[in-house]
């Protein structure tokens, strides 16, 4: 993302890595400088940025004047449905996140049959177990990497099973995927059109693979609510995996790396976690506030002429909401800056909000919860490997953001 707002002075690229490392200095100048400011987006054209906690809740909870899908607005084509889009592109903007009302509704209400409150507590003891396993494999060694060795395979493996997804196809769809986010500009997606190819042959394969051989998992649940008739196109139900299989580990992935980050730059907040594990709880929602896994979300579509702060705007306008910016707003936050593993309440965005409220938020919150509460009992004492400055942030067109790696030491 390109903030370019000549009348504010501000012109930087948000993803370049010196900025990416750190964006919340940047992030507290976008807020004060006015309610929103220009930017430009490699596929999306020019928006409106949002920065400010207040703005960004309400332009997510308000659908009736601010829609996902510009088609429904205009009646133009989306640029999804060009030729020369890529199939998998095609299948993921057919996905409940991109968008409205009964089409919305109905993708999410079937989507919602793995994310009940129910299904999800049932999978405690399987996660708590899966947990130990990757701490039993990295035990004796004085270092590792969090990312690869447990933020990573945790989630991705609850995931995978929950969709029936194989274990031999889990390490072959993560490095897939993690080639295509780094896609930053038109003439990228040319060169990347074997990884696209190859991860759209990755949900065919399993799609086919399910409705010749259901199991009790959700792809097979989706294919079998396509043939009784729900309207669930080929696109759909392919978007509709896709969606789950990526959010439903990438946004816990960050969770785990990022948190454990703040928890290592903020040993008080560590020791004092230590002592009251009670506080586990209130802990990983200011993770989720702290360093917010994802930083900004879908794009919104002026409906209708209204105002934001001073600013007008006019039918067809483009909002880009912030949400890594908003959760560390002082006007939503006393002492924003502050990672308090104790704050309450705290209404952070880190799931969105409204009609689109991540359907996935319930399951990582209780993966974050056994994951750190297993790491916290594991090991007494534990520090970065390396340097502050030395780590990396994933970069590229995608709203996540994440750790490369994260080596640490353990005592």
């Amino acid at each position: 993302m390109h903030i370019c707002d000549s009348e504010h002075g501000i012109d930087v690229k948000l993803t370049d890595q010196q900025v990416w490392n750190d964006p919340y200095p940047l992030y507290a100048r976008l807020r004060e400088s006015a309610p929103l400011v220009r930017c430009r987006e490699p596929f999306g054209g020019e928006a409106w940025l949002l920065s400010r906690y207040d703005d960004v809740a309400e332009v997510l909870k308000d659908t009736e004047r601010f829609k996902n899908d510009r088609g429904n607005m205009t009646g133009e084509s989306r640029p999804y449905d060009r030729v020369y889009v890529p199939k998998i592109f095609k299948a993921f903007a057919r996905s409940m996140i991109f968008v409205d009302g009964l089409d919305h509704q109905r993708l999410r209400n079937l989507a919602m049959r793995a994310f009940t409150t129910a299904r999800v507590n049932s999978l405690q003891s399987r996660i708590e177990g899966i947990a130990q396993e990757l701490l039993n494999d990295v035990a004796g060694r004085k270092e590792f990497d969090l990312m690869a060795d447990f933020a990573l395979p945790l989630p991705l493996r609850i995931i995978s099973e929950m969709l029936g997804v194989s274990s031999d196809e889990r390490k072959s769809f993560h490095a897939t995927l993690q080639r295509v986010m780094t896609v930053s500009s038109a003439w990228h997606i040319v060169l990347s059109a074997p990884t696209l190819y190859n991860l759209y042959r990755f949900f065919k394969r399993l799609l086919d693979r399910k409705r010749s051989e259901p199991g009790d998992d959700l792809t097979s649940a989706l294919i079998e609510a396509e043939e009784e008739g729900d309207r669930l196109t080929p696109e759909e139900l392919m978007g509709t995996v896709f969606l789950l299989l990526f959010a439903g580990h990438e946004t816990t992935v960050n969770l785990i790396g990022n948190g454990t980050l703040a928890l290592l730059e903020n040993p008080d907040e560590m020791a004092r976690l230590r002592a009251n594990p009670a506080l586990l709880t209130d802990a990983v929602e200011e993770m989720l506030r702290y360093y917010s896994p994802a930083h900004t979300t879908q794009r919104r579509h002026v409906v209708q002429s209204c105002s934001i702060g001073s600013l007008d705007l006019k039918q067809g306008d483009v909002l880009a909401p912030l949400v890594g910016a908003a959760n560390r707003d002082e006007r939503a936050f006393e002492n924003a800056e502050k990672f308090d593993v104790g704050r309450t309440p705290n209404k952070h965005l880190a799931f969105g909000a409204g009609p689109h409220f991540c359907i996935g938020a319930h399951l990582s919150r209780l993966e974050g919860r056994i994951a750190f509460g297993a790491l916290l009992d594991r090991f007494t004492n534990f520090r970065l490997a390396i340097d502050r400055g030395e780590l990396r942030w994933r970069s590229g067109i995608g709203a996540l953001r994440g750790l490369e790696a994260l080596p640490i030491v353990v005592d």
